[in-house]
């Protein structure tokens, strides 16, 4: 029986998923089948589904041991193996012979379908399905994190899912290699997903894959390779100076309740320089009276670091529009679409170069500044018109609750010279 294609246009081969070496200290062990495939450097395995032992598999016919003993199923899946064999040389021959090259994703994924459309004796377990244990682990972790974070995960589980329907795939622990990274990638630039958003799912995906192999439920350690990593570049986020944020809070949005209510929320951000999701809602049991210093203590969601900040004049300011209480929380699309119209209003319309990498493609442009303001940006002017001041880092990371100064310095955006006026108000020259 030919059990190994070889030639000059690739090799497949089956084999158990465990080491020879720690299935021969248990030989009963049952360990997955794997298909296989290598061609001038490229390479993928697919999971038949199928599990075998030691003793029961043949590694020089890459079969079932047949005969006095054998496995009940044996000939099946042996059976299932020929038929797989079958399919994946000739539809290597077909590539071969079509296109004179061959498409190591396409393969993989004919041959994935091939696996998954055709009957088996033995469905692979639920746990072992990537997507079935992500909805799991997320359903779990549900209310130890917040909804932002919730819904990012969220979103990478529907992609994942669309990846599963595009591919006609069933993704398992063992089939994540770089050649899904490399797809799963093109599919987000094809969806027109920006680089830092691509980035933002692979590191939700290898939290994922992470959490399998800490739980002992995959051993494969593939995302840990170097080139499966999360990309992401430098965005063009701005930052409104003290002067402009001066303009916004004496703008009068009276007439216009909602597009008030979310400014006063932001100048709260840019006066404390806390994330969204720690200045939007705050309430009396945030204040403190500490011999006649008032302060606002504020339990960081994110991280659980617990940071002071004073009750400035300009806070007070705030508050007096709501019977010297905090601004009632909003939801955060209401929030950040009303924070812009109200940079509009006050004309913060200067023209802001942007770059970014969206669909794999770099997009340059123009665009007004007013558009860039985001709630982060609340979080991003506190730290940079500090930092601007002269104020020492250590001292700014004190109410910002930055743990390192490595974290602290992406949130600066200042051009050379302003970098270096700081430098000299901090005392450089003295």
């Amino acid at each position: 029986m030919k059990t190994t294609l070889t030639s000059t246009h690739g090799v497949f081969r089956f084999g158990l998923k465990d080491s020879v070496k720690s299935l021969k200290e248990s030989p009963k062990k049952e360990s997955l089948i794997m298909l296989h495939f290598a061609s001038k450097g490229k390479r993928f395995k697919k999971s038949i589904g199928f599990k075998s032992s030691l003793q029961n598999w043949d590694s020089t016919k890459q079969r079932i041991k047949t005969g006095k003993g054998m496995m009940t199923n044996a000939y099946k899946i042996n059976a299932f193996l020929n038929d797989i064999q079958t399919f994946a040389e000739e539809e290597l021959s077909s590539m071969v012979k079509n296109d004179n090259s061959i498409n190591v994703n396409n393969l993989s994924e004919l041959i994935g379908h091939r696996i998954n459309g055709t009957e088996k004796e033995e469905a692979v377990n639920e746990n072992e399905r990537l997507v079935h244990y992500s909805e799991n682990l997320l359903e779990s972790k549900k209310k130890r994190i917040g909804a932002t974070t919730y819904r990012s995960y969220n979103q990478t589980l529907k992609l994942l899912k669309l990846y599963e329907k595009q591919y006609k795939t069933t993704l398992t622990f063992d089939e994540i290699d770089l050649n899904f990274y490399r797809s799963f990638v093109d599919m987000l630039e094809d969806e027109g997903f920006s680089l830092n958003t691509i980035g933002k799912h692979i590191k939700n995906l290898k939290t994922f894959l992470n959490d399998a192999l800490v739980n002992g439920v995959s051993n494969n350690i593939i995302f840990k390779n170097r080139e499966f990593k999360s990309p992401k570049e430098i965005t063009t986020d701005i930052y409104l100076t003290n002067e402009e944020i001066k303009v916004l809070a004496k703008k009068d949005f009276s007439k216009r309740p909602l597009v008030e209510q979310a400014r006063d929320i932001f100048l709260i951000g840019c006066y404390t320089g806390q994330r969204v999701s720690d200045y939007n809602g705050l309430n009396d049991e945030n204040i403190e009276d500490d011999n006649g210093h008032k302060l606002i203590k504020i339990k960081q969601k994110k991280t659980d670091n617990i940071v002071y900040i004073p009750v400035i004049k300009e806070i007070m300011e705030v508050m007096k529009r709501y019977d010297n209480k905090f601004p009632p929380k909003m939801s955060e699309p209401i929030l950040r679409k009303n924070i812009k119209t109200a940079c509009s209003a006050v004309d913060f319309k200067e023209l802001v170069k942007v770059s970014c990498t969206k669909g794999g493609k770099l997009v340059q442009g123009k665009v007004p500044k007013f558009l860039l303001v985001k709630t982060h940006t609340a979080r991003r002017s506190f730290c940079t018109n500090h930092y601007v001041a002269g104020k020492s880092v250590q001292n700014i990371m004190i109410f910002s609750g930055h743990k390192t100064e490595r974290e602290f310095y992406k949130y600066i955006r200042v051009e050379k010279k302003q970098e270096a006026l700081a430098a000299m108000k901090s005392g450089f020259f003295d």
